[in-house]
Order: C-alpha cells, then structure tokens, then sequence
C-alpha cells in the first residue's frame, strides 16, 4: 500500500520589508521538501496582503515582480466571492517580520484549525514586540541589555529619561519591526530626537536600549516540548551594526560557524537560548541572537527571531546542518514538530 502524501502549504511573500527574503527561504524549501513524503502547494501573498496559489513552474525563478502575474483574492471570507484556496495538511508560513511573524497568520491558522509549523500567535506577538519580550527575559532572570519604553514622542522628556538611566551609545528601535528597519545608533543626546521621530514613523511604541560592545552570537532552537539546540554561530557586521544594507543588499558581514567560544561558555549560551525559547511560549522554531559583553563577558540575550531566514545560506539551516541535518531532513523535522504539536493540542481540547 502506498504512503499518503501530506500536502504542504508553503505560504511566503507578505506585507513585510523582508518580502523579497521570503520568497527565496520558500524557494529553498520548495526545493528541498522530500517528494516522497510531501506534495507542494506554494501560496504567495503580495505587498497589498492579496493571496494566491502559484505553480511550482512559476517557483524556478521567482520574483515579486513575475509572481504579481495571476489572479489574486482577499483572505477575509466575506471578500472572497467563494473562491477557497485549496486545502492542505500543513502550513509552512515562511513570512518574516510584520503581518506574518508577529502572530496573525498564526492565529488565522489557529482559528481554521490547521496544523502549521512554528510559534503560535501569542509566543510570535510575545517575540516580535521587543518591549513585551525584553520585559520577560527581565523577570525570568535573564540578563538582556537595559532599555526603556515610550509610548508618546515627547522628546525633552525622553532625552531626561535616557540620560538618567541609560549609558551611552543607545539604540532607538520600533517595538514592533523587523530587518533593522527605523533602528538608529545614538551616540550622544544631540542625535536623539531625530532616532525618536525616526522610530515613531514606524510604530506607536519604541524601545530605547544600551549598546553593548562585544560579540554578537546567535543559536538555532527547533522542537515543541523538548527541544533540539544548535552549536553557537557568530556573526560580525561590517557596518556599525547588522542594518538593513547589510542585511539585504551589501551583504558584507562576516559569519563563523560554529562560534569560537570556550565549551563551558558555549554550553551556557545553548541553556540561555532554550529558557528564552520557553520564556516566550514559543514552538517549533526559533533564532534566538545574543551579545557576549567584552570585557567581562557576560551573556545577555538580544531577541527572538520565529521565523528567521531559511535559505541555504541563512544562519539557522546552517547551524543545525553543522548537528548533521541536510536541508531536506531539517525540512521535514520542521514539518513533523507542527503535525506534534497539532496533535497535541487536539489532545487537549
């Protein structure tokens, strides 16, 4: 008897600054999906949210420009005209940043009652809101780089209050963003404003943190209950931090894989990535960044990424194949934890 083959819904491209990121991570997984296991059905939601299924002729070579060819439809049911997309076992949302990783498509899954791989809605609204994240790690005792949240742009207040607590250089964040997007470097009081109203024109709440000097580490983490850690990775950027421009178009920041640590340094970093995991609700995968202060070396946990990029090249694939994975096996783990999970949780009701 032959083995039923699960349909895998690859849901990628959306209403983010990482667009283009998506798109190559749901080509790297189109490409290595095990064919004798799972069936592809990519979906492709462009800059405007409108959604719509593509063939895998159309996956070869994709970009936003050729996959705006088609014929779209709205998500919501009462705009769809009746017009479904079609069914499947499994969503993979590889949607990075805003509109995607932040927990609302999470919570569309939730609600249709599909399995899907990654965090659920509120271990992804924890993650994405560094504000929220940075004041869990707090509590659970996990050292994280000070900070102070604002919610109004008042600026003579903001500046007293940064003065006050904070030791310079700064960095200015949106709470809720990604890929270094209305992040400033502040090095004195005279350059705070225009990283306020800079960080204000993408989000209602910003977050103002220390800058710490040292070395910026990242560990891959994947599973549900128990959980599977990678070695440590380091990253060293070639501007004055990891930036846009040198995230998606410079791309001169070195990588070392695995980091140069010492094990017992490496081993506590690897505990540290799997309280954070935990400390944030989170499922199936996640990237979680650090910083080892120098002097001193102190470990202090940055963010969370639960959906990070997933490109041959990109740091979480490459650390887990560094544990033995090839890209299709780490695939496949992927999927099965969502199906875990999915189980689970049915289990429960």
């Amino acid at each position: 008897m032959s083995l039923h083959k699960l349909s895998v819904c690859i849901l990628f491209g959306g209403r983010s600054a990482e667009h283009e990121i998506s798109i190559l991570s749901a080509t790297a997984i189109l490409r290595n999906l095990d064919r004798d296991r799972f069936v592809p059905q990519p979906v492709y939601i462009n800059r405007e949210g409108m959604w719509r299924s593509v063939t895998e002729k159309e996956m070869q070579n994709p970009d936003a420009d050729s996959l705006q060819r088609g014929n779209f439809q709205p998500i919501l049911p009462w705009q769809c005209n009746g017009r479904g997309l079609p069914p499947a076992d499994i969503c993979f949302p590889v949607l990075h940043g805003p509109n995607g990783e932040d927990g609302r498509v999470p919570a569309l899954l939730e609600l249709a009652g599909m399995p899907f791989v990654g965090a659920g809605s509120l271990g992804s609204a924890l993650a994405m809101d560094k504000g929220v994240a940075k004041q869990l790690f707090r509590a659970a005792g996990i050292d994280t780089p000070d900070f102070l949240i604002f919610t109004r742009n008042r600026s003579d207040e903001i500046r007293q209050q940064v003065c006050e607590h904070l030791d310079w250089p700064v960095f200015v964040k949106p709470c809720n963003l990604g890929s270094s997007v209305g992040i400033s470097k502040v090095k004195a009081p005279a350059e705070l404003a225009a990283a306020v109203d800079l960080a204000f024109r993408h989000d209602s709440r910003i977050i103002v943190e220390r800058g710490i000097t040292g070395r910026e580490i990242e560990v891959a983490v994947m599973g549900n209950d128990r959980l599977e850690v990678s070695l440590p990775g380091e990253l060293t950027p070639h501007n004055e931090f990891y930036d846009y421009a040198d995230k998606y178009i410079d791309g001169k920041t070195s990588f070392t894989i695995p980091a140069e640590l010492d094990e017992n340094t490496a081993e506590k970093i690897r505990d540290l990535a799997a309280r954070a995991f935990r400390c944030l609700y989170l499922a199936g995968l996640s990237r979680v960044d650090f910083f080892l202060e120098q002097p001193g070396g102190r470990i202090l946990v940055n963010e969370i990424n639960t959906m990070p990029g997933f490109t041959e090249i990109s740091m979480f694939p490459k650390l887990f194949i560094l544990k033995g994975y090839t890209f299709q096996t780490l695939v496949t783990r992927l999927l099965e934890y969502g199906l875990e999970r999915h189980r689970r949780r049915g289990d429960q009701r």
